[in-house]
């Protein structure tokens, strides 16, 4: 049986340790360099990736303070049975990444779908999506640090204490709070928004929550964090790549809006829900099964 009280406890040692790692660095370089020249530029790549790494640090240094031990450590990449949930990563995110980019064509450069693929053959632009594919799992190296953390351990801890609906909300407002000390200096919105930094914050709240359903269903369905990984970044590098591809028509002095981004997302968010849904049943068939056995 859980000892809830334990995990309370483990979980809130890895929170704070997760911003602490990721933050006291972040707020350190936004004060002494900017963000362009420490973050967006990549050039001073170790603080970099001890803020992106914090959450996966953390829940290294959580185990070892608690002396919890690595049985759940979801640290095995469990192949067998598994690979369509590895293809689902990837291919999820692509289909409603083009989705995205079409939706965006549509409402914001009124259906002009003349200038999609940007000038490619139907060759290239094939071309063009396989590469952005197959790179995907390499570029999950950038994402692990954050997967190891919040699905790898966060998850894990949150969902005997709030059940799986809470932990989908309360593990994705806390995600998108992770995210506030390079929202507020423009790294996910900009900072030219009304009602900024307060809005993107928001925004990201919302962002988290709806891909995190995704994060937490493969993660599950594997039992291996890696799967999250590589749908993060499918997210964060296929997906932006891939929506590019598809998007055509649109002024150049459009400045998208918050609710613009909010808009264009709505066939991320469908997923996400469908993803939500999918944890449901799974967790309703578990709780059968423990009361028939």
């Amino acid at each position: 049986m859980t000892n809830k009280k334990l995990e309370a406890k483990r979980l809130v040692i890895f929170l704070l340790l997760a911003f602490g790692i990721s933050w006291v660095p972040a707020i350190i370089m936004n004060c002494a360099v900017g963000y362009h020249e420490w973050f967006e530029t990549y050039k001073m790549p170790f603080f970099a990736l001890l803020v992106l790494f914090g959450p996966a640090l953390a829940n290294v240094l959580t185990r070892l303070l608690t002396h919890e031990g690595w049985h759940d450590s979801l640290l095995h990449l469990k192949l067998k049975g598994n690979i369509k949930y590895y293809l689902i990563a990837v291919f999820a995110v692509i289909a409603t990444s083009a989705a995205e980019g079409i939706l965006t064509t549509i409402i914001y450069g009124n259906a002009d779908f003349s200038d999609i693929g940007a000038g490619m053959t139907g060759m290239q632009f094939a071309g063009n999506i396989l590469l952005t594919v197959s790179t995907v799992p390499l570029m999950a190296f950038n994402t692990f640090g954050e997967e190891f953390g919040w699905r790898g351990y966060m998850n894990q801890k949150m969902e005997p204490l709030l059940g799986t609906t809470g932990t989908v909300i309360v593990g994705g407002i806390i995600w998108g709070l992770w995210h506030a000390e390079l929202t507020v200096v423009g790294h996910n919105f900009g900072t030219e928004y009304d009602g900024y930094p307060y809005l993107g914050i928001l925004a990201m709240c919302v962002v988290c929550t709806f891909m995190g359903m995704g994060l937490m269903w493969v993660t599950k369905k594997t039992g291996s964090v890696y799967p999250a990984a590589i749908m993060h970044a499918s997210n964060n590098f296929g997906g932006a790549a891939i929506r590019q591809l598809f998007i055509s028509g649109i002024p150049e002095d459009f400045s998208p809006t918050i609710l613009d981004n909010m808009i264009v997302m709505i066939p991320s968010i469908l997923l996400g829900l469908v993803f939500f849904i999918l944890l449901l049943r799974d967790s309703r068939k578990e709780k059968n099964t423990a009361t028939n056995n």
